[in-house]
């Protein structure tokens, strides 16, 4: 058996390196953590709210047709998506036309070109998504400021 140790010995030498503090009774561990204060403590969220999809589509000439849905809105702006479609023949581009609402403008395009003139939106194919087979779909994303309205999509194809 190894050696015995005097526990009121050792408290006394641990107690007396310089530095330490010294106590009388037993040390007792503490588990309480910090006291906070001040603080809310009900977690608030500033996640975007986000809305049913609406969606316009147009008949479109060429072979291709448009459909957007409003995907996300919050406070002076919103997020939305354009699908276009091709036909029944492949198309190998699309461009696709709207008129903006009161009030709104694109900050962001992606998965497209974006170009404007005074209230009207222009987006044509990027290199890697203009080609699109017979009865399939390719899309693109924006993000714009104002309210959400569902614009009459206009697309002509290649």
């Amino acid at each position: 058996m190894g050696p015995v140790l005097d526990h009121d010995r050792i408290l006394a030498r641990i107690g007396s390196r310089p530095g330490s503090s010294t106590r009388s009774g037993p040390r007792t561990p503490s588990c309480a953590g910090p006291t906070l204060s001040g603080g809310n403590t009900t977690p608030t969220s500033t996640k975007p709210t986000s809305t049913s999809p609406s969606v316009s589509s147009s008949a479109g000439g060429k072979g291709c047709s448009a459909s957007y849905s409003t995907t996300n809105t919050w406070d002076g702006g919103f997020q939305g998506e354009v699908t276009v479609k091709a036909g029944s023949s492949a198309i190998s581009g699309w461009t696709v036309k709207w008129s903006l609402g009161s009030g709104q403008s694109i900050s962001q395009v992606w998965k497209g070109k974006l170009t404007t003139s005074g209230s009207n939106a222009t987006v044509v194919n990027e290199s890697y998504n203009g080609t699109v087979a017979a009865n399939a779909s390719t899309t693109f994303g924006l993000l714009g400021t104002g309210t959400a309205t569902t614009p009459a999509l206009t697309c002509t194809s290649a």
